[in-house]
């Protein structure tokens, strides 16, 4: 399968994580967030469990796009492969990212703290929980200008995202 092929099968897949994480990002933008807020999910625990999968969600959304489907359209339009910051660096000239570069590695702290530790404080889980509601917006918005300006810049054929 050669670099195009392999990009469009991971926009594809993208899309598909991306709906999932549509579902969940749905009710908990509608949410106000705050400490209390947090503090009550120890005693609902269908909400807890619904936070807990919009974040397992919009970590493999935002996992798959920055180390999976930015790789790939780097190979496809001939720019060299680096390392995390480099790569969103190229796609931050290029005009593909809607958060800068830097703010990219931290969405990645973020979501390894929502991933792996437990709702120890508080402060800092409510921080995280609103910084990735109003975080994956961008990422969509990003996902869009990749496809965009992929299709601009290698084919004037059919639409990559079925």
């Amino acid at each position: 399968m050669n670099t195009r092929e392999r990009l469009e099968l991971s926009l594809r897949h993208c899309e598909k994580i991306r709906h999932e994480l549509l579902f969940s990002y749905g009710w908990i933008s509608s949410e106000l967030i705050d400490e209390q807020w947090v503090r009550n999910l120890e005693q609902d625990e269908m909400k807890k469990e619904r936070v807990s999968a919009f974040c397992a969600r919009f970590g493999k959304f935002q996992d798959y796009l920055s180390d999976k489907v930015i790789r790939l359209w780097l190979e496809a339009v001939g720019e060299h492969v680096g390392t995390a910051l480099e790569n969103y660096s190229v796609a931050e000239r290029a005009g593909i990212l809607e958060i800068p570069s830097e703010q990219m590695v931290e969405i990645r702290s973020i979501r390894n703290r929502l991933a792996h530790e437990y709702i120890e404080n508080t402060r800092e889980f409510t921080a995280d929980i609103n910084a990735v509601i109003r975080i994956t917006p961008m990422l969509f918005a990003t996902l869009d200008k990749l496809v965009n300006h992929y299709r601009a810049v290698m084919t004037k054929q059919k639409p990559l995202l079925n």
